[in-house]
């Protein structure tokens, strides 16, 4: 467990160090105010921050009987994993043909169904809730344009 926490923790280290390279190109303020490179500074750096506490504490953590454990998961937590990347990878390619709303009600179903949900009034809700729920959300009160895709849906 030691091993998967130094690789996780280096890997948001080595993210964070980049993300703040990133926003230093950027203008951090314009006449404005906060410029398009503060927020992802500040963030980055803050993580970054929590990233190094981690890895010290981490090293610091006597090595105890669970370093053997692997990284990732298996058994079924681990086909879990799998088949909502997959998810995801599918729900990615179809965002702009079929649109937001029907990708986001289909990947939300077999979201909760594969994390093991089985009533279908939840299944339903939350679909309906993270679909056209944060289609409208998004359209209607923060003015961001999401694919409508094809059907215009």
């Amino acid at each position: 467990m030691r091993r998967g926490r130094l690789i996780a923790t280096g890997a948001m280290l080595a993210f964070c160090l980049f993300a703040i390279w990133q926003s230093l190109l950027l203008p951090l303020m314009d006449r404005l105010g906060p410029g398009p490179g503060f927020f992802p500074f500040w963030l980055a750096l803050i993580g970054a921050l929590l990233a190094v506490a981690l890895l010290i504490t981490t090293f610091r953590d006597a090595t105890g009987p669970d370093d053997d454990m692997a990284v990732l998961p298996h058994g079924e937590g681990g086909r879990r994993s799998i088949v909502i990347v997959v998810f995801l990878m599918i729900a990615t390619a179809i965002m702009d043909v079929v649109g937001f709303r029907l990708t986001m009600l289909a990947f939300n179903a077999a979201l909760v169904v594969a994390l093991g949900e089985r009533r279908w009034w939840v299944i339903a809700l939350f679909a309906i809730a993270g679909s056209y729920g944060v289609y409208h959300v998004f359209t209607t009160w923060l003015d961001v344009l999401l694919p409508e895709g094809r059907l215009g849906f």
